[in-house]
Order: C-alpha cells, then sequence, then structure tokens
C-alpha cells in the first residue's frame, strides 16, 4: 500500500486524495502543527527514529513544528545539534521537553512483568496529562491540528486529543499479538506475551481515554490491519491503514544491486533485531542450520544485541553452525548499513510487530526478503521484492523458511529481480512522500471545520 494512497484495508479502498478536497485551506498554506512524539531522537532508530523523522520532514515542506517529546539517553542534545544543522529548515523545528513523572510506589512491589507494563503506563500516563498542561500555557491550543506518532500505539490514547485543535492519531500499531500456535518459538517469554494480550491489547483498550481518542481523533491512521480490526471494534470505521516506519531519501540505492557483485564471497542471511523472545532470532539459527545441508557455504550475519545472546550463541554450538554464525552486536548505523550491502538475502522471523523497520531498509538497499506472512508486513511487503512464508505448521516452519532462502539464493536473476522491485517499493515509503500524504490529510480535516474536542463518532 503505498504513502501516496492510504486505504482502509478490508473493504473498498478510502485514499488520501479522497480526503484532500480543495477548500478554505489550500494545499499550500503553511501550517502551525502540535507533533505529539514521546519518542523521538535523529540518531536512533525504531519509534525515536520515526519520532524525529515526522518532524524534519513537515518541517522541509514548510509547516511550524512544535515537538512535544521527554528526555531519554541523550536525545535533546541530539535534538538540539540536528535543529542547528538543518539551518533554515531547522528554524521551524521547537522542541519541548515535558519531564515523565515517577510511578506510584506500589508499582515496584509488582513482580516481572507486571512492574514493566505497570510502569510504563503510569509513567506515559502522567507524561501525557502534563504535556496537555504545558500545551495550554504555552499557548498551544492556538496552532492548526495536532499529529500524535508516538507513543506508537493505539491502547496509549492521546490525553492532547483535549487541547482543542484537531487530531490525526497515529498511524498507530498494538492490536497485534504473539500467535498462540507458534509458542514453541517464543518459549517461556509465551506467558509474557500472553499477559500483554489480556491486559495492554484487550484491558487497555477498553480504557475511556482510548476509546474516547478513536471516537473523536478528525482521523485515525492504522500501521497494520490487526490495529485496524481494534479500531473498528472500538467503534471507528473509517480508519486509514499507513506505514509508521519511513526512509530517508539518501538510504535507497540509486540503482538495483548486481547479484554478483560480491563476487567469490559466501552466500549471506542477514537477521537484524533485539535479541529478544518476540523478534524470534531462535527460529532464524534453526532455519539458517537447515539451509546449510543444502548451501554448505552459507553463512548468518545477526546485528543487534539483548538478553538473549549467550542462548543464542550457545544454541549455534548445539546446532554446529557456530562457525558460520556471526554474531555483530549493536552497530553504529554506517556499520550497520555495510552488513545490508554485504549479505544476500535478509531473513526476518518476528513473532510480534506492527512492521520491522529493518525489512524496509533491506528493501531500500535492494536486498531480497524472506519473511512470515503475518501481521504488519504482511500487509505492507514490497510486491515482487519477498517471499512470503505461511505461519502454517510450527513443526515445519523452519523447513518452509529455509526452502525459501534456497531457492532464492539459488538463482541470481531471481534476486536481482526481487532487490529491483524492493528499492521501488522503498521509495513508495520516503519520509518526504509520507509527509506530503499527510499533508493533503491534514487539509482534508482543516476544510472539514471540526475541531476534536466537537468530533463525533463516524462509526
Amino acid at each position: 500500500m503505498s504513502e501516496r494512497a492510504i486505504t482502509s484495508a478490508g473493504r473498498c479502498p478510502s485514499t488520501i486524495e479522497q480526503h484532500a478536497d480543495s477548500g478554505p485551506y489550500a494545499r499550500s498554506r503553511h501550517l502551525r502543527i502540535v507533533l505529539v512524539a514521546f519518542a523521538c531522537d535523529p540518531t536512533r532508530g525504531s519509534e525515536p527514529g520515526f519520532g524525529w523523522a515526522w518532524a524534519e520532514a513537515l518541517a522541509r515542506r514548510g509547516h511550524t513544528v512544535e515537538v512535544l517529546t521527554h528526555s531519554a539517553h541523550d536525545n535533546t542534545r541530539n535534538i538540539r545539534r540536528r535543529v542547528d544543522e538543518l539551518g533554515p529548515v531547522g528554524n521551524r523545528i521547537r522542541p519541548h521537553v515535558i519531564p515523565v513523572p515517577p510511578y506510584p510506589s506500589w508499582v515496584g512491589l509488582l513482580p516481572g512483568t507486571l512492574k514493566e507494563m505497570a510502569s510504563e503506563f503510569f509513567r506515559y500516563r502522567g507524561w501525557q496529562r502534563l504535556a496537555l498542561d504545558y500545551a495550554r500555557s504555552r499557548g498551544l491550543d492556538r496552532t492548526d491540528l495536532i499529529h500524535h506518532v508516538s507513543y506508537g500505539s493505539l491502547e496509549g490514547a492521546c490525553e492532547l486529543r483535549r487541547l482543542g485543535p484537531p487530531l490525526v492519531f497515529g498511524p498507530v500499531g498494538g492490536g497485534q499479538t504473539a500467535p498462540h500456535s507458534h509458542r514453541r518459538y517464543l518459549g517461556r517469554a509465551y506467558w509474557q506475551e500472553a499477559l500483554r494480550t489480556q491486559l495492554w491489547v484487550r484491558g487497555l483498550s477498553l480504557r475511556s481515554s482510548c476509546r474516547a481518542t478513536i471516537r473523536e481523533a478528525a482521523a485515525v491512521l492504522t500501521t497494520n490491519r490487526d490495529t485496524e480490526q481494534l479500531a473498528r471494534r472500538l467503534g471507528r470505521t473509517d480508519s486509514l491503514m499507513m506505514l509508521a516506519d519511513g526512509v530517508q531519501e539518501t538510504l535507497i540505492r540509486p540503482q538495483a544491486r548486481s547479484a554478483s557483485a560480491k563476487g567469490g564471497d559466501p552466500p549471506t542471511i542477514l537477521w537484524v533485531g533485539k535479541l529478544i523472545p518476540r523478534k524470534a532470532p531462535a527460529l532464524a539459527l534453526r532455519t539458517f542450520a537447515l539451509l546449510r545441508s543444502d548451501v554448505p557455504e552459507a553463512r548468518l550475519v545477526i546485528v543487534g544485541d539483548g538478553p538473549l545472546r549467550f542462548q543464542l550463541e550457545r544454541l549455534s554450538a548445539q546446532l554446529g553452525v557456530h562457525e558460520s554464525v556471526h554474531f555483530r552486536g549493536r552497530l553504529p548505523w554506517e556499520q550497520a548499513l555495510r552488513t545490508y550491502d554485504n549479505a544476500d538475502a535478509f531473513l526476518m522471523t518476528s513473532l510480534r510487530d506492527s512492521f520491522g523497520l529493518q525489512a524496509l531498509e533491506a528493501w531500500a538497499r535492494g536486498l531480497p526478503v524472506v519473511h512470515l506472512d503475518h501481521q504488519g508486513i504482511r500487509d505492507y511487503s514490497a510486491p515482487g521484492g519477498a517471499i512470503r512464508v505461511p505461519l502454517g505448521d510450527p513443526a515445519d516452519l523452519p523447513h518452509r523458511l529455509a526452502q525459501a532462502l534456497g531457492n532464492m539464493l539459488g538463482d541470481q536473476q531471481v534476486r536481482r529481480r526481487m532487490g529491483g522491485a524492493g528499492v521501488a517499493w522503498a521509495r513508495q515509503h520516503t519520509w518526504a512522500v509520507k509527509a506530503e500524504a499527510a499533508e493533503k490529510l491534514y487539509h482534508s480535516v482543516l476544510a472539514s471545520g471540526r475541531s476534536s474536542t466537537e468530533a463525533v463518532s463516524m462509526s
């Protein structure tokens, strides 16, 4: 689905152009936008990265962006540095750093996963309330529009809906859950996933603030069909789908890569992500071990770190492939980019994800992708640039993934065609394209003349 045609999945397409009819707000009018970006950092990936990317892309289109965020790691310094680097564009980005209040003391008494979820919930809810008070005190209720991009979960809701200007909520995920049928690949973490499903997805989505956000927002954008279906169950029948992730134009290869560019190097499979259970890195190792029986010279490069690293290194030894598996850890961006360029195929095994930015980065570099055919990546898989492997029977899933990789590695022409298709797909999901699509939606919302506080359910 292109950012140029944001569609409502599962029914007649509703495109962004249909929401951008001419009216009192000409498309060339520069807006003053409150960007709710709880996670925001120009030097990081994932949610902090796209929180910042929205701000910069909108500022490049001439809009003034009031960014509401919080301090995490070195993000405030990184934001200031990037604002200075952007010159006149940076002058249109106005960061507002709002502290995160502590969670209630009783939360500290909860065990493990419950404590993590509760502390995350209370800290974010408290921050939203402080952000609303701050925005009112700074006159941000006189801006044109509010766009909530992070926290990127439907269940998190948005207290800024009460500020006054119309609210564009999303794109958000949150509706996706790990499949019960494939719990063997999650190990003991499956029970944490089951708890998340009950408390976070099913429980928090029933909160009055979540329902009010879905009902009152001028537009709701979801990043996968699972979340779109959750929004429908909560009463929002006109939500639009839009990929939350994006890439910078400079990341995209100017031309399709040559399948023989690596010369005599062994076939290389790349896996990128945090080494945590829901990303299923152990599934990638088992897949690779099976691939080696057909492609004995193949190697697997794993980029990322996390609590499972020691277990994975031990598993690679047990599977007899430790000499061909290279754990690179977390890499600086320039080095991580080279791992894409030095690989022949990208493998994504995540069992729960809104999408998976790594796959979009792989397509941008002309790298063919093998992925599981479910959740966000199912909805935004590059046409012709990927092999989609159904979840199917969990027992033979590693075999089917290995077969898909083996078929791809055995045909250079197929890899070349898939790489070209991936590059073409990534061009439709650059931040410049996303900002243009969002701008059309903004003007449609403003032309309707409705504020968030005046909105009614459009079910």
